[in-house]
């Protein structure tokens, strides 16, 4: 699988504000969309301002999906668990904290999913251009889709949270607050305590709903990453390694009827939907 840099076209300091734009707007994406526009019109520096529709749909949105902050479609749109978590620590802790939380989050994704830019800049040590670090990701990713402007941008977001710094045109690693950055950056669980949790948040989601027993994974994944603090990656390698079925519980997953975002493969399958089962004999421990 070619890894890639994601195209992050939104500025990282007003991530905050179009993150609570998304909060304080449910279920009404034009409200969402003319929030977002009216923030980046007032804060833009551009000469031709930039439209209602390029605001959202152009520029933040494919940003805040990339850097999975929101999910979801039209009157759908919502934070996902770190979105929320990031709104959280800037409305109440500051910006200092709200960059220190992005920032471990921002490593997590391009660790797990990214092609480790920071990581091997730590290798390349000292400063070195952008171009001598395109040509060693390409190097060392030569199926990788990245281009200049799409390293520039994510080199930006770095320097935003005080993990690089630019100097005569080069590039250099902040190797204090990068390590500060990787002290526990995973919530780990046991398969036990990971099981316990998705049994918790299902019973939730299920609380008052008659008829179908499924819920959908995206939901779950949300809830039990926002309950526990582990990422939405670790939710779903977590979920494709436990055992489905043991002397204590039944996990059941199914495809979609139709296509839908958000769900995990397993082997050949792609599985939108859950049910977790408790087994009669432990239920009635």
């Amino acid at each position: 699988m070619s890894k890639y840099l994601p195209s992050l076209k939104a500025k990282p300091e007003l991530i905050p504000f179009v993150l609570r734009c998304v909060r304080d707007n449910p279920g009404n994406y034009k409200k969402i969309e003319e929030c977002v526009a009216t923030l980046w019109q007032e804060r833009s520096q551009r000469v031709k301002k930039p439209t209602v529709r390029n605001s959202l749909r152009a520029v933040f949105g494919p940003s805040l999906r990339h850097l999975q902050l929101i999910r979801g479609e039209g009157n759908n749109l919502i934070l996902m668990p770190e979105g929320k978590k990031l709104l959280n620590s800037y409305e109440n802790e500051g910006e200092a904290a709200f960059k220190n939380t992005f920032a471990k989050h921002f490593i997590r994704l391009d660790r797990d999913d990214g092609m480790k830019v920071l990581f091997e800049l730590q290798k390349l040590g000292g400063p070195v251009s952008v171009g001598h670090l395109l040509k060693h990701l390409r190097a060392e990713s030569p199926d990788s889709q990245i281009t200049e402007d799409r390293l520039r941008k994510f080199l930006l977001y770095c320097n935003y949270f005080n993990l690089v710094k630019f100097r005569d045109g080069n590039v250099e690693l902040r190797e204090p607050q990068f390590k500060n950055c990787l002290h526990n950056i995973d919530v780990k669980l046991s398969d036990d305590k990971f099981v316990n949790a998705l049994m918790q948040e299902y019973n939730k989601l299920q609380s008052g709903i008659h008829g179908s027993p499924y819920a959908a994974i995206p939901d779950l994944r949300d809830n039990v990453c926002e309950a526990t603090g582990i990422s939405l990656d670790y939710f779903n390698e977590m979920l494709k390694n436990i055992p489905k079925e043991t002397s204590k519980y039944l996990i059941h997953l199914t495809e979609p009827m139709q296509r839908r975002s958000g769900g995990i493969r397993l082997a050949d399958r792609y599985l939108y939907y859950i049910a977790v089962y408790k087994k009669q004999e432990e239920a009635r421990k």
